[in-house]
């Protein structure tokens, strides 16, 4: 279990918003990209939000050709409690990965847009990369983009369904803290489970035009180890609906983990048959603009069809409101499995107050209580000597710190 939380949280840390909101969000980069410090409304925080994600943030800027380096720099100081052990430390990433890229895309005349995406994470504390095993870890990718024809894709890169498990959540599924993606764990559920909410290798995504307020997103990645198994790692089907106020999807995915240990969804047992197992999920999200705040919710359910394997439910809440300059955020989150008494919630709390656009000062306090048959984690590093709770322990985990994106 701990050899799959440390893979977890190396696979899971903070998605580009670029990818996350690009999923369903294309029809409002025009009014999220206007104005500084807005009124507050759902369009105002992602206008903010997007900054540092770079060029296509939202999707192609249709009519341009360009090429641009664009980054994120995020260090703070936490103090974490594990379950009665604690540790303080500098810690890169707590509100956006520490990374840098390149955007760059063509028009190719007749609306069709070549575009390209590389990023790579580090740790600002120490010099670092995030990844030992990929240098473009967070996002590798060429695609072809038509407001007529749609949008198809190919490389490691985030499907539908991961996008919007980033974008539903207030903190963005953040690493570090987010109690959104410490409740998606599944190492716990049984032999073969794996779920695929990160950046998936060897991928195809195509995105359909929208309908009106509708679009569709269809995902398929193969495993780069095809010895044991079915050759798929993934296989989703995304389906949105995107206004002004109100953005909703619904995911159906399947996945096998992977036999090749630097894969985006490793085996964590063995490689003999693990790698035939699938694990099916669904993922329901909704974000809607209230006017005094924008609220969100998801629900995610796992499901390894393994004999004798559990499933679990996580359901998260959200609201994040902008005043001035203050960005205040706040989640619960609840996770419940079939197996008696392997059940957690918690919380997580932040404001990020903005010196400009591209520079900040945030602060996060989170918090997470497992049941007496869970050892779920939170704002785990496997860059430190960070404790991992005993089963039935809670975590809590405090961080101040500055973010500038470039």
């Amino acid at each position: 279990m701990e050899n799959d939380l440390r893979r977890r949280m190396k696979h899971l840390q903070l998605a580009t918003l670029a990818a996350a909101l690009s999923a369903c969000l294309t029809p409002l980069a025009a009014q999220a990209a206007a104005g500084a410090f807005g009124a507050g409304s759902m369009q105002d925080i992602f206008a903010l939000e997007g900054v540092g994600g770079g060029p296509g943030v939202f999707g192609v800027v249709r009519g341009q050709s360009m090429v641009s380096l664009y980054g994120s720099m995020d260090v703070g100081l936490d103090y974490s409690n594990a379950g009665g052990k604690t540790v303080a430390r500098v810690e890169s990433g707590n509100e956006y990965a520490s990374k840098w890229g390149i955007y760059g895309q063509e028009q190719l005349g007749n609306q069709w847009t070549a575009f390209f995406r590389l990023e790579s994470a580090f740790n600002l504390n120490n010099g670092s990369v995030q990844s030992q095993t990929s240098f473009f870890n967070r996002a590798s990718y060429i695609g072809l983009d038509s407001p007529t024809w749609g949008t198809l894709s190919f490389g490691r890169q985030l499907s539908g369904e991961s996008s919007m498990a980033i974008g539903s959540d207030v903190f963005l599924a953040n690493g570090h803290q987010s109690i959104s993606a410490f409740l998606s764990g599944y190492a716990d559920l049984g032999y073969g489970s794996n779920v695929a909410l990160s950046r998936i290798n060897n991928s195809i995504s195509y995105y359909t035009p929208y309908f009106g307020p509708f679009s569709a997103n269809f995902f398929y990645a193969l495993k780069s180890n095809q010895a044991v198994g079915p050759k798929t790692q993934n296989a989703s089907v995304t389906l949105s609906y995107a206004t002004r106020q109100n953005v909703a999807t619904a995911s159906y995915s399947q996945t096998y983990c992977d036999a090749d240990p630097s894969s985006s969804t490793p085996c964590l047992q063995n490689t003999t048959s693990e790698p035939s197992v699938r694990t099916d999920n669904v993922l329901l999200s909704y974000l809607h603009d209230f006017g005094a705040f924008t609220g969100a919710a998801s629900y995610l359910w796992n499901h390894p069809r393994y004999a004798g394997d559990h499933s679990s439910q996580t359901f998260v809440l959200g609201a994040e409101k902008l005043i001035g300059r203050n960005l205040l955020r706040a989640s619960v989150g609840y996770r419940d499995t079939t197996q008696a008494g392997n059940y957690a919630w918690g919380a997580t709390l932040g404001e990020d107050y903005f010196l400009s656009r591209r520079t900040s000062l945030y602060a996060r306090f989170g918090f997470l209580k497992n049941g007496p048959k869970s050892a779920q984690i939170y704002n785990y590093d496997t860059t430190d000597a960070y404790p991992s709770p005993a089963m039935g322990k809670s975590v809590v985990s405090t961080t101040i710190g500055v973010l500038h994106n470039f």
